[in-house]
């Protein structure tokens, strides 16, 4: 192993440090290991008698649980059995006329008309399977490893490593579905709400989309509007949603999704200048950090689930729907292991997993861009 004395870095850096120096550049070419050694028994051997090769003393596992940053849209509730999805809901009755106050002498009224209830039913029907799979070896990973338990903790890692998969995985089908209903919503700033559009109107600014985002004003207007929306919603009505039922969206029932990088905007340019804890901020919510790519952050492209023409959008910031419009279900999740393989001593590991995403138009669900 190369050995390089750094005395003079030391004294270099310290010296800079306490402003005895003027600042110059520090060169660690050599000095910062980058991970790319390749063990040698000529190189790697200890200093003294240089023939006995040196140790791994530590060995660190990379690994971190990842966490679905779209967990909301999520549906917790398992569907192990069975295969389809049903829903029905019951249409609102219409207002007739009280015969109490109608009554005629030597007249009866009828009180076995029938007023049957309009029951409308859907069923989502589909499966959407996919699998990870593993291999380890019994017998040949021991040669890595000094001791049972720090091979196991290489396994650990290993399947770590596919649970991060499959909960990106579930992360990323979500998005699919969320963009999917963002491009089917109705437009004309009924479901799709064009806060730049709207803002310049009632204001007579002409502010782009990348103004908005510096300008403290709009910025507060815009968390308004979204928590107003998320009011209007409480009401029964079918305005927000494909126009086939009336229904209503409880506060608890929501759920608000923002761009974080629109959220970073509120707590830098608005936020910090509100004397008032709360005055401009959004009420529960989650943040994401893109809609379908990081390059293109605000942006999707995506087919509308119903007509499957391509929808392609700038500027997205934000979306609140009903947690019964959108979600994706967990159909199955199983991890079966084969026995070990006598002639070649390893075993696999299969995780099956199947999905079934789901988007009702005829729940509430609203867009809010900066176009």
């Amino acid at each position: 192993m190369e050995t390089n004395q750094i005395y003079e870095l030391v004294n270099s850096v310290t010296q800079q440090a306490f402003g005895n120096e003027v600042q110059a550049a520090i060169n660690a070419q050599g000095l910062v290991s980058l991970g790319n050694t390749v063990l040698s028994s000529a190189a790697n051997t200890e200093a003294f008698v240089n023939t006995l090769v040196q140790r791994i003393g530590r060995t660190v596992y990379h690994y971190r649980a990842y966490r679905n940053k779209l967990r909301g849209v999520i549906v917790e509730s398992d569907m192990e059995w069975g295969a389809i999805m049903q829903k029905i809901d019951i249409e609102l009755p219409e207002a007739v006329q009280d015969d109490a106050y109608e009554l005629v002498d030597g007249q009866s009224i009828d009180p076995w008309i029938i007023s049957k209830p309009k029951a409308k039913q859907k069923l989502f029907v589909g499966r959407n399977p996919f699998m990870f799979k593993i291999t380890i070896s019994r017998k040949l990973l021991k040669e890595a490893f000094l001791s049972e338990s720090a091979m196991g903790s290489f396994i650990t890692v290993v399947f770590g490593k596919v649970r991060n998969m499959i909960e990106a995985s579930y992360e990323d089908l979500a998005r699919a579905a969320l963009t999917g209903a963002m491009a089917t919503v109705r437009g004309n700033d009924i479901q799709r709400v064009l806060l730049r559009t709207r803002y310049n109107t009632e204001t007579g600014q002409s502010l782009s989309a990348a103004q908005c985002l510096h300008d403290k004003d709009f910025l507060n207007w815009a968390v308004g509007q979204i928590n107003s929306y998320s009011d209007y919603l409480t009401d029964m009505g079918s305005l927000f949603n494909d126009g086939s039922i009336e229904t209503f969206t409880p506060k608890e029932d929501q759920r608000l999704i923002v761009l974080s990088d629109f959220e970073r905007r509120l707590e830098t340019v608005s936020q910090y200048q509100a004397f008032h804890d709360g005055y401009v901020k959004l009420n529960n919510y989650e943040t994401i950090n893109f809609w379908q790519s990081p390059d293109k952050r605000d942006h999707f492209e995506a087919a509308n689930l119903e007509t499957g023409a391509n929808y392609s959008a700038n500027h997205a910031v934000a979306v609140l729907f009903d947690r019964d419009a959108l979600g994706v279900y967990q159909m199955e999740e199983e991890v079966l292991t084969t026995p070990v393989n006598a002639r070649g001593l390893y075993y696999n590991t299969f995780y099956h997993i199947m999905k079934n995403m789901f988007f009702d138009a005829s729940e509430n669900f609203i867009v809010f861009t900066l176009n």
